[in-house]
């Protein structure tokens, strides 16, 4: 694994070759610093090639692609059922986020990587570029999808956050055509579908997203036709982001919050998190569940995408941070 360190202005950032991984990275506001992504208290102690390369150096920002990875769950929602029967692929999000990706180009300010598909996988290579924003507090992601093959896949971008230790100290606002909860975490004739992040159905109650942490330690839900960027803020710290992508390529936005609620290792209910994921997939279902019929692509909403070897696909996010102060 190499690391690569970026410094601005406005911040400093560590990257890595394995996964591509933005491993952490400081914004400097006018009040003080502000570290927003989420570091696994593992990084940097853990070897074994058993564990996928994103779960070993588990920081802020990675890409799965293909994002989902299936497995059988039996007591789900009627129309999420016929697609929860599909064996679970490996590695979880994909190659991409698993193995170690080549530096193409490096300085203090930008980084560009390479990973290659190996045949018969539709995608030829990606080329990622993590840039700090010239005088601001800013990082500017890009992905670059060369096909092989024509073909629809499933694709997510993967940021994590950190969740602040108190309810209430943070504030998520988002506007999307309506959201859904994990099928996995929602029994038959359980409400699935929402339409405001302060009123998520959680069984036989309601739970408010919009402010983290919550009292349960997981939830998994997909905001589908999302409208505009997310923003974050952290009111303790006087300081907050706006997250930014390419929805036109990447609809939804599915959200992981996890509180010390992963109990098997390298987790053993130590991670706090919170994915604010973009994504072309219906949640991290297996990719054959994305790319065919399922119940968001049948309201419109892409859950793959379309890649073409005459021409790659660019998808773009950002993160800028700002002060409320």
């Amino acid at each position: 694994m190499i690391q690569h360190n970026l410094k601005w202005s406005h911040g400093k950032a560590t990257v890595l070759s394995t996964a591509a991984m933005l491993a952490d990275c400081t914004f400097e506001l006018g009040h003080g610093s502000f570290s927003p992504f989420a570091r696994a208290p593992w990084m940097g102690t853990i070897d074994d090639p058993r564990v996928i390369g994103h779960l070993r150096e588990l920081g802020g920002d990675f890409v799965g692609i293909p994002f989902g990875t299936g497995g059988n769950d039996k007591h789900v929602p009627a129309d999420w059922a016929p697609l929860m029967q599909i064996p679970a692929s490996y590695p979880i999000h994909g190659p991409a986020a698993d193995e170690e990706w080549a530096i193409v180009q490096a300085d203090d300010n930008t980084i560009t990587l390479r990973f290659d598909y190996a045949d018969p996988s539709s995608v030829s290579h990606l080329v990622r570029t993590i840039a700090a924003r010239p005088s601001a507090p800013a990082l500017d992601f890009t992905l670059s999808v060369y096909a092989r093959r024509a073909a629809r896949i499933s694709v997510g971008l993967h940021p994590i956050f950190r969740l602040p230790d108190h309810t209430g100290d943070m504030t998520l606002d988002a506007e999307f055509a309506f959201g859904l909860t994990h099928p996995r975490q929602t029994l038959p004739g359980q409400v699935q579908e929402f339409h405001d992040l302060a009123v998520v159905p959680q069984g036989n109650v309601h739970v408010d997203l919009a402010h983290p942490p919550l009292p349960q330690p997981n939830l998994n839900v997909q905001l589908c036709g999302m409208r505009g960027p997310l923003t974050a803020t952290y009111h303790t710290q006087r300081a907050g982001f706006v997250l930014d992508w390419e929805r036109t390529l990447l609809p939804s936005l599915q959200i992981w919050h996890t509180d010390r609620g992963v109990d098997v290792p390298p987790w053993n209910g130590q991670y706090r998190g919170l994915g604010l994921e973009p994504i072309a997939a219906a949640f991290d279902l297996h990719d054959d569940a994305s790319v065919g019929p399922n119940p968001i692509n049948a309201r419109g909403v892409a859950t793959s995408i379309a890649i073409h070897p005459d021409a790659p696909t660019f998808i773009w996010h950002a993160v800028t941070a700002f002060s409320t102060s």
